[in-house]
C-alpha cells in the first residue's frame, strides 16, 4: 500500500452510499472544516463514479451536468483533444 493511501472500510463504503447532493455537500463541509480524511473519502467516491464512465457524455449523464457548449465548440474540443473521445482508450 502506498504511503498516505488508506483502505476503504465497510463502514466507509456504507457512509459513501448517499445521494449525489449529500456527497457534494459533505465534500464542501469537509473542505471548509478541514477534515482531510472525510474530504478524501468522499472525493474518492466521486472519482470512482467518474472511472465507471466511458465518455465525457457518460459523465454528464451520471452527474446530470448540462452541456454549455454549442455543437461547434464541441467539435473544436474534439479536434484539439482527440484522445478524450477515443473509444478505444481505456
Amino acid at each position: 500500500m502506498r504511503a498516505g493511501v488508506q483502505t476503504v472500510t465497510a463502514f466507509d463504503k456504507e457512509f459513501q452510499d448517499q445521494p449525489d447532493e449529500i456527497i457534494f455537500q459533505t465534500i464542501l463541509a469537509a473542505n471548509f472544516l478541514d477534515i482531510k480524511n472525510l474530504l478524501e473519502l468522499m472525493c474518492k467516491k466521486v472519482a470512482d463514479e467518474i472511472k465507471k464512465c466511458k465518455t465525457p457524455d457518460d459523465i454528464r449523464d451520471r452527474f446530470n451536468i448540462r452541456q454549455d457548449y454549442t455543437p461547434e465548440e464541441v467539435e473544436e474540443v474534439k479536434k484539439a483533444h482527440p484522445w478524450i473521445y477515443d473509444k478505444n482508450a481505456k
